[in-house]
């Protein structure tokens, strides 16, 4: 029996080797979706980041981030930039708000948009967001901090379910 496994044994072995590990479509997805809202940023006017700001902590499953990144030079918002963060911190989606309050829908990967409600707050933006019909709280739940390597930039982000 040995023997008749034998000669096909290189052939077994390349048929392996190919098959062993598939791509997983939903990671070339977003990382397609990545790689397309990183150009369509980097394409924009001077102002806006010229690339996904990292506004994302790692959570757990079924959670995801939502990302707030404020413009804000001598302290007068001029505009805001929303982005969504996988669980694996890639980016998903984002979308600009051209004031400091203001209701946007940021449409991204996740199946249902982000409906993002800023009612004011500055810096660090006060209001809420609904998704998959679960709110939450912007402001007080929001971890803030200078955006790395951007002027007049605030970066704030909070987990939220993306089930």
């Amino acid at each position: 029996m040995n023997l008749l496994i034998l000669p096909l044994l290189p052939f077994l072995t390349i048929f392996t080797l190919t098959t062993a590990h598939p791509t997983d479509p939903i990671t070339a997805a977003l990382n397609t979706a990545h790689n397309a809202a990183s150009s369509i940023i980097q394409n924009t006017n001077a102002n806006f980041p010229h690339s996904l700001p990292m506004m994302c902590s790692p959570t757990g499953a079924n959670y995801c981030n939502l990302g707030i990144a404020t413009y804000a030079p001598s302290g007068n918002v001029k505009l805001r930039e929303m982005y969504v963060y996988d669980r694996s911190c890639r980016g998903l989606g984002a979308t600009p708000l051209s004031s400091d309050k203001g209701h946007l829908s940021v449409h991204s990967l996740l199946p249902w948009t982000v409906e993002v409600d800023v009612t004011g707050g500055g810096n660090k933006p006060d209001g809420y967001f609904w998704y998959a019909g679960r709110k939450t709280d912007l402001g007080r739940r929001m971890v803030c901090g200078e955006c790395k390597g951007l002027r007049d930039w605030e970066c704030c982000r909070v987990a939220f379910d993306c089930r």
